[in-house]
């Protein structure tokens, strides 16, 4: 009897807890507010994620305007041109002029040549030579560039 007793006063603590005591019924307005207390946080959950997410996003796509930025201002610096490799710095070389003056308009060659007083300055891409320059007495006595088709020669 002492174990029914036991149990028969376990069940009535449960169902007072869970029903109210004395016969009170549970309030159906503290069961809303904390529904809706738990849908709050839920929602709130779900906007941190929302916005740690679109975060990222911006993230990425900020990292790919500046990485576009950077490739628009590298497109439209002008390249710097080698004058020997133009055509334009060839034909500025006349016969007549100085070393000097040479390699101020075409820049210092790849490899000179000297035998007695001439002196030929070689201007190659790698192996594939572009032109060359002929200096007889400190002065140019023949400009050729196969590349550009040019010759010139000074009058003897």
């Amino acid at each position: 009897m002492p174990h029914v007793l036991r149990v028969g006063a376990i069940v009535f603590v449960y169902l007072g807890a869970s029903y109210g005591l004395l016969g009170e019924t549970p309030d159906p307005r503290l069961d809303d507010a904390v529904r809706r207390l738990d849908d709050a946080a839920k929602e709130i959950a779900f906007l941190k994620r929302t916005a740690a997410d679109q975060d990222r996003r911006i993230a990425g796509l900020e990292r790919a305007v500046r990485a576009q930025q950077s490739a628009i201002l590298a497109a439209t610096r002008p390249v710097p041109t080698i004058p020997w490799k133009t055509l334009e710095g060839w034909a500025a070389v006349k016969v007549g002029m100085s070393r000097a003056q040479v390699v101020e308009i075409l820049g210092e060659p790849q490899s000179t040549d000297s035998v007695i007083d001439r002196q030929t300055l070689f201007y190659k891409e790698a192996t594939a030579p572009v032109g060359h320059v002929v200096i007889t007495d400190d002065r140019v006595s023949e400009v050729t560039s196969n590349r550009f088709r040019i010759y010139i020669t000074s009058p003897k």
